[in-house]
């Protein structure tokens, strides 16, 4: 692609964009052009159709020049910033760049052991502080029944999915306690996710309820609030919680996800106060929380100390990996690990308008040297 460059002209991100879809027709299929807009029409709904399809060639030029992705388009504003802002984004493809150099090269097997939510919890089992197990044919409902005549209401997850897509409650009630039925359902969604996903497997993990502590239940009960907090291991050899923030579910919500409904705001990671307001994906932002009434900036993130020396432990315990998003939730009993997220997102920068790449490369003192994310 020799007439890729990067310019701020949008006529001319507009036709490179559409010179990229010709050459790699192979990729651009009529399916993916139709994925893609509707992706594009979620964001913009109200647009009118011209514009539609050309936020739809600029997005491509972005992928190709930045490495973002549709909705990166949109929640980090990228149609809107000039060049020299968007290569200060540390967005998907070129995210996953700087992770791999951390996380001892990004094999394939290394990916595995955060991406599968039943992997990490055999390895970390002692800080999950729950039952978790996972079933992928009809060998495994012994322990299904097992599980559910302690649990009758749990989590549902797909093993190695995303952004808390297909993830919900479950209770055997709506199944008149019928084990099997509720076994095959749960089955039955595993099939459909990896029809839809082929790259994604079909084991289904299911885990006892996290019962969250008061301190943190206040912010809304119906969802589980967890920290995000991204353990960077720094130049310094040092374990620095880089940029946490917290997810808050909205509306009686059970999923905290600024993509769905939910907002998230950023934490001082030095004394666990958040210091910003909830940011949504779709630009709304609450000061308040809508249900409770509670000011989200400057709400004290309970036990702080306690969230940073778990950190540090589960670090210590996983030394190949220099990049981990932890999701942790404040139990009773103190900080629990909801799971471990390999290429955590940067959800931060949505929150401040701005990227951190330079800052994030200061941080690791590595910078990867390509003007491409594909040039590797």
């Amino acid at each position: 692609m020799n007439y890729l460059k990067r310019t701020n002209i949008p006529e001319e991100m507009i036709a490179i964009g559409r010179m990229i879809t010709e050459d790699k027709k192979d990729l651009y299929t009529p399916l993916m052009m139709e994925k893609m807009t509707e992706g594009v029409e979620g964001h913009i709904p109200d647009a009118s159709d011209e514009e539609k399809e050309n936020m739809l060639y600029r997005a491509i030029y972005d992928y190709w020049v930045y490495g973002c992705n549709v909705d990166e388009e949109f929640y980090y504003h990228f149609y809107e910033k000039t060049d020299a802002e968007k290569l200060e984004y540390m967005v998907g493809r070129i995210r996953s760049k700087y992770v791999a150099h951390l996380n001892s090269g990004g094999s394939e097997d290394i990916k595995q052991q955060l991406e599968d939510k039943y992997r990490l919890y055999k390895r970390l089992q002692r800080y999950f502080k729950r039952d978790v197990i996972e079933i992928i044919d009809d060998d495994d409902f012994k322990d299904f029944e097992a599980f559910v005549k302690k649990h009758s209401v749990f989590v549902v997850k797909p093993s190695n999915f995303y952004f808390g897509i297909g993830v919900h409650k479950i209770n055997m009630n709506d199944f008149g306690n019928d084990a099997g039925a509720a076994f095959h359902s749960i089955l039955s969604e595993g099939i459909a996710i990896k029809n839809r996903h082929p790259s994604r497997n079909n084991k289904m993990v299911l885990e006892e309820l996290i019962v969250q502590d008061e301190s943190m239940a206040i912010l809304h009960r119906d969802s589980v609030n967890a920290v995000r907090a991204t353990a960077v291991r720094g130049k310094d050899g040092k374990i620095h919680i880089y940029h946490p923030w917290i997810k808050v579910g909205i509306n009686g919500t059970f999923v905290a996800s600024a993509a769905f409904d939910g907002f998230d705001a950023e934490i001082d990671s030095q004394t666990g106060v958040v210091i910003t307001d909830g940011y949504q994906e779709s630009g709304n932002t609450y000061a308040v929380h809508p249900n409770t009434g509670i000011r989200i900036k400057g709400f004290q993130i309970p036990q702080w100390d306690q969230l940073v020396k778990m950190v540090d432990e589960l670090m210590e315990l996983m030394p190949e990996y220099g990049y981990i998003g932890w999701d942790l939730v404040l139990t009773p009993n103190g900080w629990c690990v909801m799971e471990g997220n390999y290429s955590g997102e940067f959800i931060f920068q949505m929150i401040n308008g701005h990227g951190f790449k330079k800052d994030f490369e200061e941080l690791i003192g590595w910078k990867f040297d390509k003007e491409f994310w594909w040039q590797s």
